[in-house]
């Protein structure tokens, strides 16, 4: 079966959702030694360098294909995936689509699995950027609706999405996220050295993983802050294609810019904490690296993971003084600390790549 998958996202520096695709392709491809894949990139999509696992005979059954534009032209995107797509489908002999970000085209040619992370943009429109609201205010409903089956990352999201399209109920299937083996590996002394070094890291910081944008109440964490002078400082690893971000940043406060993936592991390893108090989430991708790396982890219950507080302490995001409680009682408690960072990781075993990519691959197999 060859099996089409529009990766039009992977380009530049990834941000959550584009290593969640980029996991379950690396996954496919250890999973999966039956099926032939055609891969839909951008023309400054994946380097060769980066596609270097998929050699050999894999080169085979994974075909790569670089488009005729480049991925911040989204306009150009979105004429592709509505116009160009479906007639590609059909003369790249493809059986199935998965169309991995949000939105799928209209007139698909074959069963089509859409995955959608969050309907955030429907939900909290004020959270999302106004080219994202129109975009997904025009073609996400739709998607759902033309969609074959549906994959999401957490019931919270099957539940909006039903809430939004009743109809949606059957055909709607929970898929849940998971971290690659990076960040399971132990990280050695010299590693961490090294990050530290890289990073100008201080000997002990609390850390916030993500993009400087409102959802992630980067507001109300500094907020938090002010009320707890003796705190370590807070180091802000700023993802890719931030946006809409205003705040003064405190001397207590240091920014490292963008994180290459292999150095997050470390950070995750060397916080005393780590903070996560987001006001809207579809899953939460950076609480469950943290806890895969075996952080103690400071998190709202607006982070839709499973049973997270056997695993985290959970504050309420909108309330600044509960964010500062939740830290100081890490803090101040190593006890609890110590806990917090072996139950994280036992939390985290179920959740791997692996796991996403079988239950995936499921859902493709259920389109025939």
């Amino acid at each position: 079966m060859k099996i089409a998958v529009d990766a039009t996202a992977l380009y530049g520096r990834y941000n959550g959702v584009e290593y969640a695709l980029w996991n379950l392709l690396s996954a496919l491809r250890e999973l999966d030694q039956e099926n032939h894949y055609v891969i839909y990139v951008p023309r400054d999509g994946p380097s060769r360098a980066s596609r270097r696992e998929w050699n050999g005979s894999e080169r085979e059954r994974w075909q790569w294909k670089f488009l005729p534009f480049r991925g911040r032209d989204k306009m150009r995107r979105i004429w592709w995936q509505q116009a160009i797509l479906p007639r590609q489908l059909l003369r790249d002999g493809c059986r199935i689509l998965h169309a991995p970000t949000y939105v799928m085209p209209l007139r698909a040619t074959v069963p089509t699995l859409l995955t959608v992370y969050d309907l955030i943009a429907l939900t909290h429109p004020q959270f999302a950027t106004r080219a994202n609201r129109l975009h997904y205010s025009a073609l996400l409903g739709k998607s759902l609706a033309r969609a074959t089956c549906i994959s999401v990352p957490s019931e919270t999201v099957k539940r909006a999405v039903v809430s939004h399209l009743p109809a949606a109920a059957r055909k709607t299937h929970v898929v849940p996220l998971g971290v690659e083996p990076i960040f399971r590996a132990p990280v050695t002394e010299e590693i961490k050295g090294q990050v530290r070094a890289r990073y100008a890291l201080p000997d002990k910081f609390l850390l916030f993983v993500g993009n400087f944008e409102p959802k992630k109440n980067l507001r109300g964490l500094m907020r938090a802050l002010e009320l707890l002078p003796q705190a370590p400082p807070l180091v802000l690893a700023g993802g890719a294609r931030a946006w809409n971000h205003n705040e003064n940043f405190t001397a207590r406060m240091q920014t490292t810019g963008y994180v290459e993936r292999r150095d997050l592991p470390a950070l995750y390893a060397m916080c005393e904490v780590f903070v996560f108090p987001s006001l809207a989430e579809g899953f939460g991708l950076p609480v469950l690296e943290a806890l895969a790396c075996g952080a103690a982890v400071v998190t709202s219950a607006e982070v839709p993971l499973p049973d997270l507080s056997s695993a985290a302490l959970i504050c309420d995001a909108r309330d600044p003084a509960s964010i500062a409680r939740a830290i100081e009682r890490v803090l101040n408690d190593q006890s609890l600390r110590d806990d917090l960072r072996v139950r994280a990781r036992r939390y985290a075993e179920p959740f791997g790549r692996q796991r996403t990519a079988q239950m995936t691959l499921d859902l493709y197999r259920s389109l025939i």
